[in-house]
């Protein structure tokens, strides 16, 4: 398994840098975790990374698991996005 670790911070500056990193992660035949645990504060531009990286593994056949912190799950609520994430170890995975 792939682990890709989150920045305490997430906003438009850390999420384009993570995009071909994670890109490559998502290759098929591979398991990827993403290990946002430690995640201070996500903006929309990290929500935005956070959906891609689910339809893409989701589109590629790649198992994928999220890690989110409370401030991952917090900015997804208010964002009115917490049905459309998938996190690990959330009540409401499916």
């Amino acid at each position: 398994m792939t682990t890709i670790t989150l920045p305490n911070v997430v906003d438009r500056t850390t999420a384009g840098a993570l995009v071909p990193l994670l890109d490559q992660a998502l290759a098929p035949g591979k398991s990827v975790m993403v290990e946002g645990r430690d995640v201070a504060r996500i903006g929309v531009a990290g929500l935005q990374l956070i959906l891609s990286v689910q339809q893409t593994a989701r589109a590629r056949s790649v198992p994928l698991e999220i890690q989110p912190s409370a401030a991952m799950v917090g900015a997804a609520q208010v964002a009115g996005l917490s049905e459309a994430i998938n996190w690990a170890g959330c009540s409401d995975d499916q």
